[in-house]
């Protein structure tokens, strides 16, 4: 090594940084070479392992889609609207499937993957074939047939595709395992190597710098090494002059300087520890020779303004946590200028933040949901933020102008108006509750109409009848004064006698048949009454079975009230339209109850009419009868002449009776016949 301490310091280096480097060129080779090894692998993985995993995994992903469609369908076999719109879905799905598949099938595999794919495909053919058979029995109605297809081919077929899936699937984790720990031993022995190289340079490194150091002058080797340790920080080196030399001063200087550091370091030290412990107004002392003194004042200075910046900064800072926006950080110099610069800036941004939110939540509360928030205004959150509340503000007012416009159409007496279009949440049940409570309202304005058609005209029949049998029992009590006056004429004249009982006789016989065909005529009024009764009877149905759907429509609206109470303040406006529905609602079982009382009180005068129209048939029998007696006294008038005048004074008792009843009955008619019309 002797021509090694002979060499000038400048060759002594050179030596040492070329075999250092040569070290480190070798050790870069070599980390390259195994670094371009474990990134072959990764790269076939990228291309092959992790796309096979994927394909699968989204192949088992879109069938569980497929057996969802698969079951709304035949539980909605009944809908067309709905059996077609699962169709395009699974058509939708199966396509995705099948390209999945098809991607799959293009990678490389060996034979065992080759094999499971096949029998993957196979399980899904058949799938597809079970589905298509259930897509016919759903197409033709039968829900029977769809269900039973279900169960006995579709059910099992998808369990033996997801059992090979899972098989598969299992087989390429094992495959993209092994390489993967493969590639883990790989990365393990090059980490190792390359440890052990460094570890190799490094202390070749150290031994040339040993070497080196020690080929420099000796008397310069302790003012070096305190130096560099003054340098680093060290502040404990011990420093010894042993001459009066030049280096002997220049190790005095050292130490002087070393301690003078180690007494600055020792009070910063302390005043750290202070200011991070029990008193933060600590101060580091000033009493330091020249330069050091400065520092010490300057370190305070810096120290304690920084701190007040800081405190001021952070009383504005639990403000603004609080939600009071109204103070300003405090103005500060220079660079520190950032920092209220910084507040102002967030302030700013709150302030303009909370004005957007207060402007849209105070428009929904008011019920307008046309307001949008300026999101151009801010940036990341905040514009994501002002989008999100824009979208909730949009798809409420669509929402709620459909249902708006629904109820309108409704209240307006259109009753084919429906709500159309794709909704979610809420929102969607909203829709099918206003479309089935309209359908349910059109089939029950149907039915009363029919009702109201008929008892129209049981109503005119009834007004009809009652108008002939008025006409009839006028003419039967011009008759019997006729009949009187003869008798008055057959008590004066005894002559007249003959002719007069002819005369009677023939009177008798006519009153007798409009007797007849007024009792005919009672008859068909009765009937005419039930018929009325029972079409009453079922109008005071129809109206309970409108009053049900109202209370029904009421319990909807207050579900649908406390989802938007649950929903807080995103659902106050639907809380409103709810409120609506429900008023409406009642209004419709208020004028239920209305209408079902006025058709009791009409089914109370129904009653009463048929009771008097029963009487009117009663007294028309009675009628006949007495028709009957007086033609049978007239002939006995006829036969015998010797008895006319007893006989005479019996029939003008009988007229006058008969006379009374007439006019009793004329009575009734008309009071059947207000009630007809009524």
């Amino acid at each position: 090594m002797k021509w090694f301490h002979d060499l000038p310091i400048a060759r002594k280096l050179a030596v040492g940084f070329t075999l250092t480097t040569l070290m480190t060129v070798v050790l870069g080779v070599f980390a390259l070479v195994r670094l371009n090894g474990a990134n072959a692998q990764l790269a076939a993985m990228a291309g092959n392992d992790i796309p096979s995993v994927q394909h699968l995994g989204e192949v088992r992903s879109q069938l569980g889609e497929f057996r969802t469609y698969e079951m709304a369908q035949v539980s909605m076999f009944d809908q067309p609207e709905k059996v077609a719109d699962y169709n395009t879905r699974m058509d939708s799905t199966a396509k995705i499937v099948r390209d999945e598949l098809a991607a799959y099938a293009a990678l490389p595999a060996g034979d065992r993957e080759r094999a499971l794919f096949r029998k993957v495909s196979a399980d899904v053919d058949a799938y597809f074939h079970a589905n298509a058979e259930l897509r016919a029995a759903v197409a033709a109605g039968d829900g029977a047939l769809a269900r039973q297809i279900s169960d006995e081919k579709s059910r099992p077929a998808r369990r033996t595709l997801f059992d090979d899936l899972k098989e598969l699937g299992a087989f390429s984790n094992s495959l993209m395992e092994s390489k993967i720990a493969n590639a883990n031993a790989v990365h393990r022995t090059s980490v190792i190597a390359i440890i052990a190289c460094m570890v190799l340079l490094s202390l070749v490194a150290v031994a040339l710098a040993l070497v080196i150091s020690r080929a420099i002058t000796r008397p310069l080797s302790q003012a070096v090494h305190a130096i560099k340790s003054v340098a680093r920080g060290d502040l404990s080196v011990t420093i010894r002059a042993t001459g009066a030399d030049e280096a002997g001063q220049m190790l005095a200087a050292t130490s002087d300087m070393t301690t003078m550091l180690r007494r600055y370091s020792d009070e910063t030290r302390q005043m750290a520890a202070m200011h991070a412990g029990p008193d933060i107004s600590h101060r580091m002392p000033v009493d330091f020779p020249g330069v050091y003194g400065e520092l010490a004042v300057g370190t305070n200075t810096v120290v304690f303004d920084h701190l007040d910046a800081i405190k001021d900064a952070i009383d504005i800072l639990n403000q603004y946590a609080a939600g009071d926006l109204s103070q300003n950080a405090r103005r500060l110099p220079g660079s520190r200028a950032i920092l209220h610069e910084s507040m102002d800036a967030a302030k700013a941004s709150l302030l303009a933040i909370n004005t957007q939110i207060q402007t849209l939540a105070q428009a929904a509360a008011a019920g307008d949901f046309s307001q949008r928030g300026d999101s151009l205004r801010f940036e990341h959150d905040f514009r994501v933020m002002i989008e999100n509340l824009n979208t909730m503000m949009e798809v409420a007012d669509g929402n709620l102008s459909q249902l708006s416009q629904l109820l309108q159409s409704i209240a307006n007496g259109d009753l084919t108006a429906r709500m159309h279009g794709e909704f979610h949440g809420v929102f969607a049940s909203m829709r099918d509750d206003a479309n089935a409570t309209v359908a349910q309202l059109t089939q029950i304005v149907g039915r009363i109409q029919q009702a109201s058609s008929s008892i129209s005209t049981a109503a005119g029949e009834i007004a009809s009848g009652n108008n002939d049998l008025s006409r009839r029992t006028e003419q039967q009590a011009a008759n019997l004064e006729e009949t009187a006056a003869s008798m008055e004429e057959l008590t004066s004249t005894v002559r007249q006698n003959a002719e007069h009982a002819r005369q009677a006789n023939q009177l008798a016989i006519g009153a007798h048949t409009v007797a007849s065909q007024g009792g005919d005529v009672v008859g068909q009024v009765v009937s005419t009454m039930h018929e009325i009764d029972a079409s009453s009877r079922r109008i005071a149905d129809i109206i309970t079975v409108i009053d049900g759907i109202a209370f029904q429509t009421n319990i909807l609206a207050l579900n649908a009230a406390v989802e938007a109470a649950r929903a807080g303040e995103q659902g106050r406006g639907f809380a409103v339209v709810a409120s609506e529905v429900r008023t409406l609602a009642q209004r419709s079982a208020s004028a239920a109850k209305e209408i079902k009382g006025l058709i009791d009180e009409s089914v109370g005068k129904v009653a009463e009419g048929s009771q008097l129209v029963n009487q009117a048939g009663a007294t028309m029998g009675e009628i006949v009868a007495s028709v009957q007696r007086v033609t049978d006294i007239m002939a006995e008038i006829s036969a015998a002449s010797q008895e006319q005048s007893a006989g005479i004074e019996q029939v003008n008792q009988t007229v006058v009776q008969m006379d009374e009843t007439t006019q009793q009955n004329a009575a009734l008619v008309e009071e059947a016949t207000a009630a007809a019309r009524a």
